[in-house]
């Protein structure tokens, strides 16, 4: 099998969000890919099970589940496959997915639609994010969102309380129950001058993680702002506080779409032995 590296929302190589890329790996069962993904340990691994010309059949899977859609694996795994073409569709769980990719090195994909849900009360949201209520935006959203994966967003005041933010796992546990529940947190304007908003996004998977890049965050955060009659083309970074910086391309209208850039980093073999198992002792009885 061939196994490839790239960073993903990367402006450079060695920055954004990490993810190995699996391919000739249709053989392969569920539960070889969700270990392969926890020998990785990047927040996701996509393993490429049918590849055509212009489209691909792709599954997801973070080191502990596999996920029926997430961004940067969407867009890495399509750079990958297809970035000579004009636009590459990858076929995930959650459906097909194009992505184009733009004379700048841009690529950009159309996510699947959000579904915007309740709001969280701010004092839930300051708790959730260890800070005190005056710390949370009141004019941002505290909105759950939907886009394959489940998150909430949450706005607060100032770039200083963004880095102050760490999430309380028992106010976590508690308002996502069973279901896997990202936390996005932003803050207006971004860590550079030219950047509109800073972002960090935390989520379990075999203990919590921050993530350098979200690419699917970004979209249910993409469609928040066209809800609230925002609209326009920002940028968002990321992943600032792990030393793993980020850009993330929001072109916000009647149609999202979500882009980055990708940096290749490695390329080589995936070797799986096959460890034979030893025959079962029998005992004779005289």
């Amino acid at each position: 099998m061939h196994c490839s590296i790239v960073d993903v929302f990367a402006e450079r190589p060695l920055t954004g969000n990490q993810l190995a890329i699996v391919r000739q790996c249709g053989h392969m069962d569920t539960a070889t890919m969700q270990a392969v993904a926890r020998e990785m340990n990047f927040s996701e691994t996509a393993f490429v099970v049918e590849e055509h010309a212009s489209v691909a059949r792709v599954r997801i899977f973070t080191p502990a589940e596999e996920l029926p859609f997430a961004g940067h694996p969407t867009l890495g795994t399509a750079w990958l496959l297809g970035r000579e073409s004009r636009v590459y569709t990858l076929d995930l769980a959650v459906g097909s997915v194009p992505v184009s990719f733009d004379s700048g090195g841009i690529a950009w994909m159309q996510p699947p639609a959000a579904t915007l849900g309740d709001t969280l009360p701010m004092d839930l949201a300051a708790e959730l994010l260890g800070l005190s209520k005056v710390d949370v935006d009141p004019s941002g959203p505290c909105q759950y969102a939907e886009v394959g994966l489940r998150f909430v967003l949450i706005g607060v005041r100032t770039l200083d309380t963004l880095r102050r933010a760490r999430v309380d796992t028992q106010v976590h546990a508690a308002i996502a129950g069973d279901r896997f529940l990202g936390v996005f947190a932003f803050a207006q304007p971004g860590y550079s001058r030219d950047a509109d908003f800073a972002a960090r996004m935390f989520f379990e998977a075999n203990g919590w993680r921050e993530d350098p890049a979200t690419g699917s965050a970004n979209a249910a955060f993409a469609a928040c702002l066209y809800a609230r009659g925002v609209t326009g083309e920002f940028t968002v970074e990321q992943g600032f506080e792990m030393a793993r910086p980020s850009r993330v391309y929001l072109d916000v209208g009647d149609a999202i779409r979500v882009g980055g850039r990708v940096q290749p980093v490695l390329s080589g073999d995936l070797q799986i032995p096959t460890i034979p198992v030893p025959p079962r002792e029998t005992s004779s009885r005289s």
